[in-house]
């Protein structure tokens, strides 16, 4: 066994090795003057017995799953997101090709927001679909053809106006489209959404892209414990994604708060517990 002697002839103490189990005075060599001299492993004056050696790897802390499972939140943000923008692609492409007997729902309305009655709605080349608004400023279309179609409004004291539309097939109605009509002589234009999603869907798909990516790097990071702040980076920006999908606010959030509380996990020197 080990312990620590000051030796007598340099005067520094020492770390000096005796039979294990001895006791009473024991003759032992200085390490550092080379010089033999006695001690008593009985009397602590003399003598003090170095605790064990204990590996390093005994006083690591160990690593929870916190951070990976962050990390898979995000990848699945990730998965999400590409997914997501593939079928806005796919869904604009395919629905601008379906053409099929289908209806459209509208409501007219001044600036102020009131409802207009009477407002003549024209179905450019289709006569025989025209129609007006009803005492609520609604109108329904039916059997007009699926896709892009151009409808003309007017009504009296107000500007005429040239509405760019799209019909979704199979009688689907996600909200009633408003048309805005202004006061006065002349023409004005306005295109519905759904067109403008159409104009902006490649941009969209890119935007969401992009921050599946930052998702997914967020993840890796987060799996490997690696960079704490771009794993936060990430996971912010999977929070960002997630508007586009389901489920991806809630995995972002939940991701965000697993790597907050893991934070000692990303140290780059494994964190010693103090017994």
């Amino acid at each position: 066994m080990k312990g620590k002697a000051r030796c007598p002839h340099c005067k520094e103490s020492v770390i000096v090795e005796v039979p294990d189990g001895a006791t009473g005075e024991q003759i032992v060599t200085c390490p550092n003057c080379g010089m033999k001299f006695r001690v008593d492993v009985n009397e602590k004056y003399s003598w003090e017995e170095e605790a064990p050696i204990i590996h390093p790897a005994m006083h690591i802390k160990p690593k929870s799953m916190k951070p990976v499972i962050a990390g898979i939140l995000l990848i699945i943000i990730f998965i999400s997101g590409i997914a997501m923008s593939g079928v806005l692609l796919l869904s604009f492409d395919s629905l601008n090709k379906v053409s099929m007997p289908s209806e459209f729902k509208g409501k007219v309305v001044d600036e102020s927001g009131k409802a207009l009655e009477g407002i003549q709605i024209e179905v450019a080349g289709h006569p025989e679909l025209n129609t007006t608004t009803d005492e609520k400023g609604y109108f329904i279309i039916k059997n007009i053809t699926s896709g892009k179609q151009e409808l003309h409004l007017t009504g009296e004291g107000y500007k005429s106006l040239n509405a760019e539309i799209f019909v979704l097939p199979w009688n689907i109605t996600i909200y009633s489209e408003k048309f805005v009509m202004k006061e006065g002589n002349g023409e004005i234009e306005q295109k519905s959404l759904i067109i403008k999603l159409f104009e902006f869907g490649p941009l969209l798909s890119s935007i969401i892209i992009v921050l599946s990516v930052g998702a997914l790097i967020g993840g890796i990071l987060a799996i490997t414990r690696k960079y704490f702040v771009i794993a936060m980076i990430g996971a912010v920006i999977g929070i960002i994604a997630g508007f586009f999908t389901l489920i991806g606010i809630v995995l972002g959030l939940a991701a965000l708060i697993l790597l907050l509380i893991s934070k000692d996990e990303f140290e780059s020197k494994p964190k010693e517990v103090k017994y």
